[in-house]
């Protein structure tokens, strides 16, 4: 019995033990296997006021261009804050008209892509491209 407590309890320590992330992605890992893929981003500045490239749990997302359009990739520190992104950006928009987008997760990293395209419309440019490269990121 006693062996069983202490047995117990180690377990109980270990699942409690906070664990390095050795998962974080960064934005240049993003960038850098979507170029290696075939997407190429262009760096850019949008002008103040795009909701899509505003602040989200005050992390600012990296800004550039896709074949002309805006791309946004947030960098958050782990994928509860990309949750806590989403629900800010869902009250932001609430009541708001959003042109045609895409939204990507990868871990701690959330992607905005502004294609403008219709939302019935079957092909998407670049969306089958940029998950395939996103999916390509090891699951550290």
């Amino acid at each position: 019995m006693r062996k069983i407590l202490s047995l117990c309890f180690l377990l109980l320590l270990v699942s409690c033990q906070s664990v390095s992330d050795s998962s974080h992605i960064t934005e240049g890992d993003v960038v850098k296997v979507l170029q290696e893929n075939g997407v190429t981003l262009v760096a850019a500045d949008f002008p103040q006021g795009n909701v899509f490239g505003s602040e989200l749990t005050k992390v600012k997302p990296g800004s550039y261009t896709l074949n002309e359009k805006p791309f946004y990739i947030y960098e958050f520190q782990n994928e509860n804050d990309v949750e806590k992104g989403i629900r800010e950006f869902a009250k932001k928009t609430a009541t708001m008209e959003l042109v045609s987008s895409s939204l990507f997760e990868k871990r701690n990293i959330l992607i905005f892509y502004v294609h403008e395209k219709d939302d019935h419309s079957e092909i998407i440019p670049f969306e089958k491209e940029i998950q395939g490269a996103l999916d390509l990121i090891s699951e550290g």
